[in-house]
């Protein structure tokens, strides 16, 4: 079962998407310039995902033909606010111009970057399918 939920903003025709792909594993799928006017949006969705639990989180920016310095800001809010290892939080960055920007900014030392959405779910690491914070027992 998969769980959707999609939130809209203004004219700029930006979005996000949230997939529940397994238990523990949250996708977040962008859409739009994630730039100055919709950066607040996503890093505040990453932090609500984070707060409910998530074990993992793979951000895809398939979606996404620009990013400015306050959409970086947002990822870097968003794992922080997570804080687990490079291999709980994942990106997903296909257009070479975007990807090019991590590298330039050395913060694809920071994120794990991979070219598809199903590259970034085979290395999230969802490793006894509970959500953080919880134990099994």
């Amino acid at each position: 079962m998969r769980d959707l939920d999609v939130t809209a903003t203004d004219a700029t025709d930006f979005r996000v998407e949230e997939e529940c792909p397994r238990p523990g594993l949250v996708i977040v799928a962008v859409h739009g310039d994630l730039d100055l006017h919709s950066a607040g949006e996503l890093g505040d969705r990453l932090v609500g995902v984070v707060d409910r639990g998530a074990a993992s989180l793979v951000v895809d920016l398939s979606g996404v033909p620009f990013v400015d310095s306050q959409g970086l800001g947002a990822l870097l809010r968003g794992t922080r606010r997570f804080g687990a290892g490079k291999e709980h939080f994942r990106l997903v960055v296909p257009a070479p111009e975007v990807r090019r920007l991590f590298e330039l900014t050395a913060l694809d030392q920071v994120f794990p970057l991979d070219r598809t959405r199903d590259e970034a779910l085979a290395h999230a690491a969802v490793s006894d399918g509970l959500p953080r914070g919880t134990t099994n027992g």
